[in-house]
């Protein structure tokens, strides 16, 4: 799977699943925001799903971004 910043994902927790977006991506992972603070935790691919229907998502508050 290709992942790209801006990205919004699910993340696996153990028996819970968490949204987030991609801050920027690294060789074994990404950076994601999980909340609306400016800081972003180091996620493992295999942790990582796309949700394919994001574009139906027009405005978060992940990474205190407003409106993206």
């Amino acid at each position: 799977m290709v992942f790209r910043e801006g990205q919004l994902i699910f993340y696996r927790n153990g028996d819970r699943c968490e949204i987030g977006k991609i801050k920027r991506v690294c060789d074994n992972g990404a950076f994601v925001y999980y909340h609306s603070g400016e800081t972003a935790a180091k996620t493992s691919f295999d942790l990582m799903f796309p949700i394919i229907n994001e574009h139906c998502i027009l405005k978060t508050s992940l990474g205190g971004l407003e409106g993206e």
